[in-house]
């Protein structure tokens, strides 16, 4: 095998800089309009950055944070503390001062950059307790506070003097080794307390060149970045597409997600499946309102599509009467909804959690092609991927170069009934992460024999492909002895008409239950159509008639499930799970713990219900 073209993060920045000198290596928008930062403004800002950080005292090895929301700013400083050999702590923005007390006070961060007064004023509420930072940048606002500067101050400082920023930068960006640090990112942690995951260079690097074969991005590729840049699945597709030539458009936030697609007209951007479903949900919604023709119109539409795709992904040629129908077809409807997404996208890379098989098929017959892939951050993160060279829908392709995988075959029969045929996923590559930061027993139960336990279940078929089953930690026992996925159920509902979002439980109950957030534009519209009156979606959600409709619809969808494994009681959740809330993580997983403890009273008023007579005959 060849040598990679860079070995660390510094080399790949240095040298992608001169490979692909553009006048918008980076977007983001200000007055109004998106503007473009060239690489060679890059390259000095970053070196300034770095020189700033260095005469403030930040050495080789500290750890540096941020708490900001996706921005340029956030990956120039990302640079720039990889140049001087620290590592990077990101904390996302949606976190509460407990948990960023409790990341700055583990890391040890020595400083900390935030984006905003409010980020800002989280951090000095917590200050007093911490030994460090010894200083704040802030990238917004004035700096009014003690040991508080202006990002935009120390950068313009450093640049207007007589300094040697770029020779600086050059000779200690180079120093820095592939097997030294480069982050330490701390989970999102749907259960328990975060942990610290230790990333070296060498770990993303090794990462970013086993993805580099897969997918062909070459200049003048656009990508959207809206995923949180905290999150590894985000940054590494960030240092892939600096590496490969693609300039990176920053969103707004993510309700102006929507418009910025329009005004940046992506060819290529990170998705997770609820964004995805989001985005089916509201063409669906569309739909439902156009006339009887439209309505058949965009069903053949999308029967065509879904009989098409498949000889793109085979490289065959369709027959004529089809590829006639296609074009029709795709005239009429499918480039309308790409046209939601900006029009170009050649790319949707999906990661974070599972989607449905039945949502790829709608996004490929609409010619948005998605290649679903999984990872965790401790994998840096890609594990496996489809691509456009091999893709099978409804698993999430197979191991990238490089890293192995294979099944623990010691998960008992009952779990694996759970989550189907497999057993958990171990991994094993260069992109693996050394450990958990000061975690002894943690490292220990997490690695056997060089082999890291993902605690996700699998099946890898004959071609290679592997197929994500659950959650190994998420299973839970009914008082009956049966081992249930909550995953696998979940899963089934991903664009369904009437499910915006399902949680699943029963963990030592007599039968399976759920807490279910109602598709309230459709559920009020079928009121409305069957003489269901209602003020307000609290209502809605309480009226019998609705919740027999949702059981319904849930009955339907399970039917075909072992009777242990059906869900027996549902209830009407009147608002979304979210992260405000803290009821999902940054990559919209849901924290069950949090919404069993949120949701406590209506937990226990479904259990209290008559218990379902089905279940006594199974």
């Amino acid at each position: 095998m060849a040598s990679p073209e860079f070995r660390t993060l510094n080399e790949l920045f240095l040298k992608a800089i001169e490979k692909h000198p553009q006048p918008d290596a980076f977007l983001s928008k200000s007055g109004g309009q998106y503007r473009g930062l060239s690489s060679q403004q890059t390259l000095t800002t970053v070196a300034s950055l770095a020189a700033a950080l260095s005469r403030r005292g930040i050495d080789r090895g500290d750890r540096v944070a941020i708490l900001s929301e996706n921005r340029v700013e956030w990956a120039l400083t990302d640079y720039a503390v990889l140049a001087i050999g620290a590592v990077l702590v990101p904390i996302y923005p949606t976190l509460l001062e407990p948990d960023i007390e409790f990341i700055l006070r583990d890391s040890g961060s020595k400083t900390i950059v935030c984006s905003s007064h409010d980020q800002l004023k989280k951090i000095l509420n917590v200050r007093a307790q911490l030994a460090h930072p010894s200083f704040i940048l802030t990238l917004e606002g004035t700096a009014e506070q003690a040991g508080v500067e202006r990002w935009q101050d120390v950068v313009d400082a450093e640049l207007n003097s007589a300094s040697s920023a770029p020779q600086f930068f050059r000779s200690c960006a180079l120093q820095i080794r592939p097997g030294e640090a480069a982050s330490l990112i701390y989970t999102s942690g749907t259960t328990g307390q975060p942990k610290g995951v230790i990333l070296t260079h060498s770990n993303i690097v090794s990462n970013i060149v086993a993805c580099q074969g897969l997918f062909p991005f070459t200049s003048p590729e656009v990508a959207i970045s809206f995923l949180p840049l905290c999150h590894i699945f985000e940054r590494m597709l960030d240092f892939f597409y600096f590496w490969t030539g693609v300039s990176i458009a920053y969103a707004e936030n993510l309700e102006a997600l929507p418009r910025n697609l329009m005004e940046v007209r992506p060819t290529v951007m990170g998705v997770v499946p609820r964004i995805l479903e989001k985005t089916h949900t509201r063409v669906m919604e569309v739909v439902q309102q156009s006339s009887a023709m439209r309505r058949k119109l965009f069903h053949w539409s999308v029967g065509v599509g879904k009989a098409y795709f498949p000889f793109v992904l085979e490289r065959r040629t369709p027959p004529l009467a089809l590829r006639i129908k296609h074009a029709l077809a795709d005239f009429l409807i499918s480039s309308k909804v790409r046209a939601r997404l900006g029009g170009r996208i050649k790319y949707l890379l999906s990661g974070a959690a599972p989607l449905s098989k039945d949502l790829a098929e709608f996004f490929f017959a609409m010619g948005l092609p998605v290649f679903e892939g999984y990872g965790l951050t401790e994998t840096s993160p890609v594990i496996s991927a489809n691509c456009p060279d091999a893709v099978k829908l409804g698993t999430v392709g197979r191991a990238v170069p490089g890293v192995e995988v294979k099944l623990d075959q010691t998960v008992t029969d009952e779990e694996e009934g759970a989550g189907g045929e497999g057993g958990e996923i171990l991994v094993r590559g260069p992109s693996v992460t050394p450990g958990y930061y000061h975690l002894d027993e943690e490292n220990q139960r997490a690695f056997t024999e060089g082999w890291f336990r993902t605690g996700d279940l699998g099946t890898i078929d004959a071609d290679g492909f592997l197929t994500i089953t659950g959650r190994r930690k998420n299973l839970f026992k009914t008082s009956g002895g049966k081992y249930v996925s909550p995953e696998k159920l979940e899963n089934l509902f991903q664009g369904h008409p009437y499910v915006s979002q399902i949680v699943v439980l029963g963990d030592g109950r007599k039968f399976i239950s759920a807490l279910i957030v109602p598709n309230f534009d459709r559920l009020e519209f079928y009121a409305l159509t069957h003489g269901i009156g209602f003020e307000n979606c609290q209502e809605l959600a309480q009226k019998p008639k609705i919740n027999a409709f949702m059981q319904q619809q849930v009955d339907e969808r399970t039917a075909w499930l072992a009777p242990h494994e059906r869900i027996r009681q549902i209830a009407l959740v009147p608002r979304e799970f979210s992260a405000q809330h803290g009821e999902l993580s940054a990559t919209h997983k849901v924290k069950r713990r949090v919404v069993e403890e949120h949701f406590r009273s209506l937990i226990d008023e479904m259990y209290s219900r008559h218990a379902p007579t089905a279940v006594a005959s199974d």
